[in-house]
């Protein structure tokens, strides 16, 4: 049995579903892959197929056995950066400390005047 790979380009992922299309009915219908069944359908890993949108005005129907979902437990990194640079976890960040006045100039940028990149785009769209 050869392994099947997601047909989605730059995807290496192995193809865990296949998307069946039928365009006389308008529709789409999403499958689990079960070895090789002989049907001819493009080969989706479940990122892939999970992110599968229809035309409007088609159907879609996803047949596919529910995804087992991971225990997931984020890890909780403690840093302690009093008196030393580094927080001895490798690849903890540490967020630079802001004064008041930094806060305060963020705080009037954001309310003050449109960008010029943004306020051209709402001027070619009639917005401004």
């Amino acid at each position: 049995m050869s392994a099947k790979f997601c047909a989605r380009a730059t995807c290496g992922e192995r193809a865990s579903a296949l998307l069946l299309i039928n365009a006389r009915e308008l529709s789409a219908h999403l499958v689990d892959i079960r070895g090789e069944a002989g049907i001819a359908g493009v080969p989706l890993c479940r990122v892939h197929a999970d992110a599968v949108v229809v035309p409007l005005g088609w159907t879609q129907a996803d047949s596919r056995s529910p995804a087992e979902e991971a225990e997931f437990e984020p890890e909780l990194v403690l840093i302690n950066d009093a008196g030393s640079k580094s927080s001895g976890y490798p690849g903890a960040l540490r967020l630079p400390d802001m004064e008041e006045a930094d806060e305060e100039d963020m705080e009037e940028s954001a309310v003050g005047e449109i960008p010029p990149l943004l306020s051209r785009a709402f001027r070619a769209a009639g917005l401004d």
